[in-house]
C-alpha cells in the first residue's frame, strides 16, 4: 500500500501563485473578514517601518479553530455539505452570505509580504477567551525536499486582553529558527539562511505598537477579532498603492478595493462591514485611499444626466425606470424576443446605472460639478458587479469593459449612445439566484487579474 505525500511547496502553489497581486490579496482578506462577521476591517500601511497591519473585529478564532481551519488549506467548512462544521456566526448580527469557499483565501497573505504575525481572539460571552499568536514565514513553503508535516509553526496562547511583547516574539523566532536548522541537511541552505535572516530582523512588538496605531479593531481588554502584522512587505505593495500610470486614473489598489460594498445607488442596503486603507507616508501624514469621498455616492447618482434602474427577470425581460436630464422618472421596459419563454441560465438580477454627458455644454450639471464627476469617472467609472452586496473583481475597473460597450460605440457612435467611460453603476446578483452567472464572472475575473499581473510585471521589468 502506498500513500500520497504532500510537499511543502503545495501551499505556495495553492496560495501565492494563484493570486494576481497585492490588491486582489487584500480584497480576499476583506471577504474573509466579512465571513467572520466583522463590522470593520482596517488596513494600515506604515511605509517607513515597511509594515502592513490588517485588523478586523470579527468573531475571531480559538486555538482549535486556528489549527483546524486557518492552518489547514482548502478546508470545506464554508461549502454546503462540508464535513468540517461551518465557521462561527455572530448571534448579535443578521446572518451573512458566505463570500469565500475555496479554503485558500488566507494564503493570499503571502502575496503581501514574506512573514506574518497572526493574532486572533474569539468572541465569547464575557470575553475571557485567550489570545492566539502564530508566526509564519511563507518561504518555508518553497523549501525543496521538505514535507508539509515537517514544518513547525510557532504558536502561543496568551491571557485574554493582552498582546505579545518583544520577548514573546523573540521566543517564537527562535523556535522557528530551530525547526529550520533541523531541516538544513536535506534542503536548500541558501534559502534557509535567507529565511533565518528575515526572521531575526522581524522587529514587530504588538504590545508596544498598540497605543501608537490609529483607531480601529483592538484585541486588548474585551476585544476580539483577527489581526495580521506583515513585515517586510512585498516590493509591489507600494507600487500598487502609488502607481496609476496616468494622473487621471485610480491606482491598482483603489481599483480593487473601492466599492467593496454597493454604496452608490440611492436606497442601497447599509453595508454590514466598513473598510479602510490608511497609507502612512511618514511625519504623521496619512490618507485613507478608499474612503467614502473617493467613491461614487447616491448624491452623485441622482445628480447625473441620465439614470436607469430596474430588473431583468428570469426570462431576460427588463422592467424599470429611466430619467433623462432630471425629468420625471418614467416606466421603461425592454422585451427580449429570443427568450421564447425559456428561463435564462444567469437568473434574475438588478441593474442600476447613471450617465454623464461627455461635454460640459451638453450636461445639466454646473461646470464645477461636471469637471469633478468627469475626473471621478476617468478614475473609477464603470459597471460594478456585486454578489450579495459584495463586489466581484475586476468588474468596475474602468479599464475592464466586460460588456464591450466602448467597442460597440466605436463602431457606430450615432447608434450606440452610451460610453463605458461616462457611466457608473451596479449589477446586483445573489448566490441563491445567480450561481451560474457568478461562477462565470469569477472565472473571467481570475483570468483578467492574471493577465493584468503578467502585463504589469512585464512593464516593471523594462
Amino acid at each position: 500500500m502506498a500513500k500520497f505525500g504532500i510537499g511543502a511547496r503545495a501551499v505556495d502553489l495553492l496560495g501565492r501563485q494563484q493570486v494576481a497581486g497585492t490588491p486582489t490579496a487584500i480584497s480576499e482578506l476583506f471577504k474573509n473578514a466579512h465571513d467572520a462577521y466583522a463590522k470593520a476591517m482596517v488596513v494600515d500601511f506604515y511605509r517607513v517601518r515597511n509594515l502592513l497591519i490588517l485588523r478586523d473585529d470579527g468573531v475571531g478564532m480559538s486555538r482549535k479553530d486556528f489549527e483546524t481551519r486557518w492552518l489547514t488549506a482548502a478546508t470545506d467548512s464554508k461549502r454546503a455539505g462540508g464535513y468540517l462544521p461551518p465557521p462561527e456566526t455572530d448571534p448579535d448580527q443578521e446572518p451573512r452570505p458566505v463570500m469565500g469557499e475555496k479554503g485558500i483565501g488566507r494564503l493570499a497573505i503571502a502575496v503581501l509580504g514574506k512573514q506574518v504575525l497572526v493574532l486572533t481572539r474569539k468572541k465569547t460571552v464575557g470575553n475571557s477567551a485567550p489570545l492566539i499568536a502564530a508566526l509564519l514565514h511563507w518561504d518555508i513553503f518553497s523549501l525543496p525536499n521538505v514535507q508539509l508535516g515537517e514544518l513547525d509553526i510557532p504558536l502561543r496562547e496568551l491571557a485574554g486582553g493582552t498582546l505579545p511583547d518583544h520577548s514573546v516574539i523573540a521566543d517564537m523566532v527562535e523556535e522557528a529558527a530551530g525547526n529550520l536548522e533541523a531541516l538544513r541537511p536535506q534542503t536548500n541552505v541558501t534559502l534557509i539562511d535567507s529565511i533565518l535572516g528575515d526572521l531575526r530582523a522581524f522587529n514587530v512588538d504588538p504590545a508596544a505598537l498598540a497605543d501608537a496605531i490609529m483607531a480601529g479593531p483592538d484585541l486588548r481588554g474585551d476585544g476580539y477579532g483577527t489581526h495580521f502584522y506583515i513585515s517586510p512587505t512585498a516590493e509591489t505593495l507600494a507600487l500598487d498603492v502609488d502607481e496609476a500610470g496616468d494622473e487621471d486614473k485610480a491606482t491598482p489598489m483603489q481599483k480593487a478595493l473601492l466599492g467593496f460594498s454597493n454604496t452608490m445607488v440611492p436606497g442601497h442596503t447599509i453595508p454590514p462591514m466598513t473598510t479602510a486603507f490608511r497609507d502612512h507616508k511618514g511625519g504623521g501624514i496619512w490618507d485613507d485611499i478608499i474612503g467614502s469621498n473617493n467613491f461614487f455616492s447616491p448624491e452623485d447618482f441622482e445628480k447625473s444626466d441620465h439614470q436607469v434602474s430596474g430588473s431583468f427577470d428570469e426570462f431576460g425581460q427588463f422592467s424599470g425606470t429611466i430619467e433623462v436630464f432630471g425629468s420625471e422618472k418614467r416606466p421603461f421596459s425592454i422585451h427580449w424576443p429570443n427568450s421564447r419563454g425559456q428561463q435564462t441560465r444567469c437568473g434574475p438580477f438588478r441593474l442600476s446605472f447613471a450617465y454623464v454627458q461627455g461635454k460640459a455644454n451638453e450636461s445639466r450639471l454646473p461646470r464645477a460639478d461636471w469637471v469633478e464627476m468627469i475626473e471621478k469617472l476617468n478614475k473609477i467609472g464603470g459597471l460594478y458587479l456585486y454578489r450579495d452586496n459584495i463586489r466581484i473583481l475586476p468588474y468596475g475597473d474602468s479599464d475592464y469593459d466586460f460588456l464591450d460597450i466602448e467597442r460597440r460605440r466605436t463602431k457606430s457612435a450615432g447608434y450606440y449612445f452610451f460610453s463605458y467611460r461616462r457611466m457608473f453603476g451596479v449589477i446586483e446578483t445573489t448566490r441563491q439566484e445567480n450561481s451560474q452567472l457568478v461562477e462565470k464572472a469569477g472565472r473571467e475575473g481570475f483570468q483578467a487579474n492574471a493577465a493584468y499581473k503578467e502585463f504589469r510585471d512585464r512593464r516593471r521589468r523594462r
